[in-house]
């Protein structure tokens, strides 16, 4: 029970009344868990803290028997029975004490916990009072082009409500169902303004069929705070290396990633990027681009950087549509919207009809015009390995007298960065790569030599500026440049704006807000 406790109570972010809740009505304590250092030493406290408390019950036990003491053999059977208990409430307690105390010295925290405690609440009520179906994409790498993806494909038959910008986070989530921004945490004014509006919404009629949300993980726990949502359909787009400062390894990104098994009325899931060992099991849906024997099958052939055509195979029919997504990684984000589509009950030929309507988004695969006749592969919003190996296929496969990559560091992967850049400096084909530009301490120190060694031309620089104005004085006609990286200390995109045909396009591109472009300014004039 101790064991099982403290792991209850670290899934559920040391929540006070989650822990009791789950005290109260689980039906065993036998759960295995991995406990780190600090779990362990609460474990201890716990059977120290008990071991005591029956030692003093059996005391009295044997005062009664030997001495016949009034009271003694009640109060110390009430001691031996009561212990777990006893000890239960009061480390949950302590643990209610200490956030209390952590809270007083970290307002802005406490202010947040307030905020998303007033906003799930009131996503409750909009779901109790009014009938609208929950689509929210989950997995390691590609969500918000899924989600983007699912919401464009819905949104031409039913009433879809979704945020295009990166609302993932507990705050920020269920601000998507009543279409608000995000004001400054201590705006008391403003949160109190978007509370009374968002109660008006909960009264009136609800204008939406579908809301899509996306969310997002940082470290273990975090997906479990979603789970008041309960969406009628979710997807996992992948279980991949991700923020691995703050996982131990792989088995515990995807035990946080599937976690949204437990509160989904319905799982689809990405055969293709998840192990099947995190799968054996459970009920789910699959979709997948290599398994003929998932729930929705793609065969896809490639259209050069114009897109790819998918013959998609539903339980209900079949689909063939171009789609102007380039790459497996494209194939698979019109298969998922298309998947979901069908899992709400729309027709296959809506389906067709829909797909080839769907357009790539700022900073992921996105095909732009560059200088000198070249054509611009931009995939500047993040990078994880598997992704960026992807994004190299589509480079290999482009037609062009002259092939660039420019790779940016993959940031948030902790010890498995170096591994990591490693992996895809191995993956650098001098064969069919012109150069590779690097940007960024980690890309240089572990991708540059790899890719070196493999007989890749390579170059190094620190500012996307540095790397893009490079580029420039290298530029073939009809070249075909890749740009990928993660943001900070990469912004890859910075590169790619030197390198537009365009000067208008700059729009199309990720991070050009004032806050983003200070941040840069302030971040490369160092």
């Amino acid at each position: 029970m101790p064991s099982a406790l403290v792991s209850k109570l670290r899934a559920g972010r040391y929540s006070g009344p989650r822990a009791l809740h789950w005290f109260w009505h689980t039906g065993t304590f036998r759960t295995p868990v991995a406990l780190g250092d600090v779990d362990q030493s609460l474990v201890v406290i716990l059977w120290l803290g008990m071991l005591t408390q029956i030692g003093f019950g059996v005391g009295f036990l044997v005062e009664w028997a030997r001495y016949g003491t009034v009271g003694a053999w009640e109060f110390g059977a009430a001691l031996l029975l009561s212990y777990p208990i006893v000890w239960a409430h009061v480390l949950i307690a302590g643990v209610m004490g200490c956030k209390l105390a952590y809270y007083v010295v970290h307002p802005k925290k406490f202010g947040r916990a307030i905020v998303c405690a007033v906003l799930e609440s009131q996503v409750r009520r909009l779901r109790r009072r009014h009938h609208f179906k929950v689509v929210a994409v989950s997995g390691s790498i590609g969500k918000t082009s899924t989600k983007l993806a699912i919401a464009d494909l819905l949104g031409q038959n039913l009433r879809v409500r979704h945020q295009v910008g990166n609302y993932n986070d507990r705050v920020t989530v269920p601000l998507v169902f009543f279409g608000q921004r995000e004001p400054s945490l201590f705006n008391v004014f403003a949160w109190l303004s978007l509370f009374g509006a968002n109660n008006a919404q909960i009264a009136f009629p609800y204008p939406y069929d579908v809301v899509v949300v996306e969310l997002g993980t940082d470290g273990p726990g975090q997906l479990e705070q979603f789970a008041y949502l309960k969406p009628d359909i979710t997807v996992v787009t992948a279980v991949t290396p991700e923020h691995m400062e703050f996982f131990a390894g792989m088995d515990a990104v995807a035990a946080e990633e599937l976690s949204v098994f437990g509160y989904s009325k319905q799982v689809l899931v990405n055969g293709d990027d998840i192990a099947g060992v995190y799968l054996a099991g459970r009920s789910f849906s699959e979709y997948s681009i290599t398994s003929k024997q998932a729930h929705y099958f793609a065969r896809t052939k490639a259209n050069g950087l114009q897109g790819r055509t998918l013959h998609i195979t539903l339980p209900k029919g079949t689909v063939e549509a171009d789609v102007r997504y380039v790459g497996a990684q494209g194939a698979k984000f019109a298969l998922a919207a298309a998947a979901v589509a069908a899992m709400l009950g729309q027709k296959p030929a809506a389906i067709a009809k829909g797909l080839p309507q769907l357009k790539p988004f700022a900073g992921r695969m996105q095909i732009l015009p560059g200088i000198e006749g070249s054509t611009l592969i931009d995939d500047t919003y993040n990078a994880t390995p598997v992704a960026v190996k992807a994004a190299l296929d589509v480079l290999y496969a482009a037609k062009t007298p002259q092939r660039i990559a420019i790779l940016g560091n993959m940031n948030e992967l902790g010890s498995y960065s170096a591994e990591a850049h490693k992996e895809v400096g191995a993956y650098c084909d001098p064969k069919k790569l012109d150069m590779v530009v690097t940007i960024g301490a980690d890309a240089k120190k572990w991708l540059a030599p790899v890719a070196r060694e493999r007989g890749c031309e390579v170059k190094s620089f620190a500012s996307p500026y540095d790397a893009g104005n490079f580029v420039i004085g290298k530029l073939k006609a009809r070249a075909v440049v890749l740009a990928k990286g993660s943001q900070n200390g990469v912004f890859a995109e910075e590169a790619v704006k030197l390198l537009l045909a365009h000067p208008g396009d700059v729009d199309m591109l990720v991070r050009q807000s004032e806050y983003w472009l200070s941040r840069k300014q302030a971040q490369f004039s160092e």
